[in-house]
């Protein structure tokens, strides 16, 4: 209907009242569409889509006064029609500048620098090409200069929030780009319509109307769309042209200093001031991005770091206990092996809870891991500084001891853990005993590998349940098991037979 009433527009005869009327018409429909939009959609913040309702209500009013100075034969400058259409510029600005705020949340804000840049590169071609020749040697009243000097300054402003809100993360939505297509109409419009005041060439009725018409429509479509509703949210999407095109436009905004002041663009005193000040903050303003690069960068390497770290304490460490899992105690086993100067001087504990498999039938899988978390949280309490525990996999732990004087010593290391660990927990309110099964293996001159000492633990600890459960036993020092069948996750052992420990009423978890 918008695109039909602008046809119907250009039919009228040029300068018409009723061409006039019908133009603040379709004016009058953004602002409807907008109010329509925000009562209909229901966004959750309503504000930014009001001001910019009222922003073009504004201008809708200018437009209605201008017509009947116009038309009254009176063309006063400046006018009330002045101080409605600059009104609506700021109202506008803050409008965009909410929507800008909402969708940057907090997130990255070198986009807001980029947008500086290309507003300051557009302000010193503002005043080169059409302030100075409209303000500089005119014999105008200062209300007049000053009015003059608004227009582009208002313009020059909204281009820096428009800039803002292209370059800044967010969803790019059909509302999105119908806000962009008409906020870009409406800017080119205005600095077309300036270069033909100058000349004084600007008709009523030219096709210059049409921007200015679409621009109309389609901001009151952006607010009629149903994407309208996320518009002012925060969304962690890249902004797409972050790449060559971006740095085209940086490098062309840099340059735009130099390059007039090279071809004699400067024209007076106060120009070259302008062009020089302009290029000052253009360097101000790259070196602050710069600064943010670098700091962006410098986060990015600490969270590569520290995700890093996080992955690897997760590669070697059990999620439930937070104690060493079986890849890094075999591995500390095996390397502390590796480095030792005569036998004797560490040893493996292998512990198994009694019974786990009752506390997880009668009280819960919930209850079960809060008793593994239990005797975890005792079992490194009771280690020494230099001893590793470690949780092998179900209810199975196991603790590496080193700096052993001589072979002896590792059985009153474990039987002070087993004692530690062999009192009740308390869980959900209920007292849950604790028994503990631990096999106990020195390295001597037959070990060979980590599987040699593991195995000889665990082969021990099975015989701890043999014996009847809670107990402590001690592997044979010249015990070899790597000849034995394969064990479990490549521990290699004999162990008793299952018949044998199911009549002895152990059930395997």
């Amino acid at each position: 209907m918008g695109l039909l009433a602008a046809g119907v527009y250009f039919l009228l005869p040029s300068g018409s009242l009723e061409q006039d009327l019908l133009y603040d018409a379709i004016g009058a429909s953004a602002v409807v569409a907008i109010v329509l939009g925000v009562r209909i959609r229901r966004p959750e913040r309503p504000v930014p889509w009001l001001l910019l309702a009222a922003g073009q209500a504004s201008f809708v009013i200018g437009d209605l006064l201008f017509v009947y100075f116009d038309h009254t034969g009176e063309r006063p400058f400046p006018s009330l029609a002045d101080a409605f259409y600059l009104a609506g510029y700021p109202i506008i600005v803050v409008g965009l500048f909410l929507f800008i705020r909402r969708r940057l949340g907090g997130g990255d804000r070198s986009g807001l620098l980029d947008a500086a840049i290309l507003t300051t590169s557009a302000g010193v071609l503002t005043w080169t090409f059409l302030m100075q020749p409209a303000l500089v040697g005119q014999d105008m009243d200062p209300l007049s200069l000053a009015i003059s000097g608004a227009y582009p300054l208002a313009d020059l402003v909204l281009i820096g929030v428009t800039l803002g809100l292209l370059v800044t993360p967010g969803a790019r939505t059909t509302s999105f780009r119908l806000l962009i297509t008409s906020l870009v109409l409406m800017l080119v419009a205005d600095q077309i319509y300036a270069l033909q005041s100058l000349s004084d060439t600007y008709q009523s009725g030219s096709p210059l109307d049409l921007l200015w018409l679409l621009a109309y429509l389609t901001v009151g479509s952006a607010a009629l769309h149903p994407s309208m509703r996320t518009l002012s949210e925060a969304h962690p999407v890249n902004v797409t042209w972050l790449g060559p095109v971006r740095l085209l436009f940086l490098t062309a905004a840099m340059l735009t200093g130099p390059i007039l002041m090279t071809v004699g663009r400067e024209g007076t005193d106060t120009g070259l001031w302008v062009i020089a000040g302009g290029s000052a903050l253009l360097s101000v303003l790259v070196l602050a991005r710069l600064a943010g690069l670098v700091g962006t960068l410098a986060r990015d390497v600490e969270q590569r770091r520290a995700l890093e770290e996080r992955l690897s304490h997760q590669a070697y460490h059990d999620s439930l206990t937070g104690l060493a899992n079986r890849r890094l105690f075999v591995e500390r086993v095996a390397s502390a092996l590796d480095g030792r100067h005569t036998p004797g001087g560490l040893a493996v504990l292998f512990l198994d809870l009694d019974d786990f498999k009752t506390v997880n039938d009668e009280m819960g899988h919930a209850a079960g891991d809060a008793l593994l978390a239990a005797v975890a949280e005792r079992l490194a309490t009771a280690c020494r500084e230099t001893d590793l525990a470690a949780r092998l996999g179900g209810d199975e732990f196991g603790v590496l001891v080193t700096k052993l004087q001589d072979a002896s010593e590792a059985r009153p290391v474990a039987d002070r853990i087993h004692a530690v660990l062999s009192s009740p927990v308390e869980i959900a309110g209920r007292m849950v005993p604790v028994g503990v099964s631990l096999g106990v293996a020195v390295d001597s001159a037959e070990t060979r590998t980590a599987d040699d000492l593991l195995g000889a633990a665990d082969m021990a600890m099975y015989r701890a349940k043999s014996a009847g459960k809670g107990s402590v036993q001690t592997a044979p020092l010249d015990i070899r098991t790597s000849d034995h069948g394969p064990g479990r996750a490549g521990v290699r052992r004999s162990r008793p037979a299952p018949t044998a420990r199911l009549d002895e009423g152990y059930q395997p978890t």
